[in-house]
């Protein structure tokens, strides 16, 4: 899983881990769901399992049992960006670098497909409580013009106080930004393809999403030294540092030097 290439005194690390994504547990929590969506839901968590497989087998080297398990994530669930993702880190295993491409490109626009699907879930779930708010206000107006009781009013006034408690403290519990591994695994594959522009990029995108990433920052510090931009190869170094990271000894060294 750590493969590397004989470049700049060895240094470059060419990493990736896949993860299990945090879509799956806050979503199956959401109780207002509609039934198609409540089945969207766990046919994606049908299709992680597969996921999670496929990973283990693929630290493990059993491509063909790592390639199964993608090809169900995707049978289960076909937006299921992970699949993508896992399909991505088996062909860049085996060297096939463009259709890695292909499939780290169909990884990030099935999750932000997936994304969208979910937020518009949690907007529905917002106008949802907004609804019954004012169907309890209006329930509550009714009382008071027609002098109903005020055991009923208390109660109306107390139901419409916690319907406002639950919209101010509203909030969607999943978070739908794009995970550094997407970003980070792209990378890999353009660094491979001589796009180093783009590779740079990508994983100036991981860092973003995840500013913990050891490898994303090794592999930009490599990008920039091979490039002679010792400014920014010190300042990553420095950053990384500062935030506890660890990286690589031989890159910190083949840094240090050109200070």
């Amino acid at each position: 899983m750590n493969p590397r290439i004989n470049k700049a005194n060895g240094w470059m690390i060419l990493a990736f881990f896949a993860v299990s994504l945090p879509l799956a547990a806050p979503l199956a929590a959401q109780k207002d769901f509609n039934q198609s969506e409540k089945a969207t839901v766990e046919k994606f968590k049908r299709a992680n399992v597969h996921f999670n497989k496929g990973v283990a087998f693929l630290k493990n080297g059993n491509l063909a049992k790592a390639q199964k398990e993608a090809d169900a994530s995707l049978e289960v669930f076909p937006g299921h960006s992970d699949g993508h993702l896992l399909l991505a880190l088996l062909q860049y295993q085996q060297g096939n670098f463009e259709p890695a491409l292909k499939e780290i490109e169909t990884a990030k626009t099935g999750f932000s497909a997936i994304k969208e699907f979910y937020a518009a879930s949690y907007q529905d779930h917002f106008t949802r409580l907004r609804e019954q708010r004012d169907r309890t206000a209006e329930r509550l107006a009714e009382l008071v013009s027609s002098g109903g009781s005020q055991m009923l009013i208390t109660d109306a006034q107390h139901s419409l106080a916690m319907k406002d408690e639950e919209l101010r403290n509203w909030k969607p519990t999943v978070a739908f930004d794009m995970p550094a591994e997407y970003h980070f695994v792209h990378g890999n594959i353009l660094f491979k393809l001589k796009r180093l522009d783009e590779a740079q990029g990508f994983y100036l995108a991981a860092l973003q999403a995840d500013p913990f990433h050891a490898n994303a920052y090794t592999n930009l510090i490599g990008i920039y030294l091979m490039r002679g931009d010792k400014a920014n190869a010190q300042k990553f170094l420095q950053q990384a540092e500062g935030n506890g990271v660890t990286v690589n000894e031989k890159l910190k060294e083949a840094v240090l030097k050109r200070q």
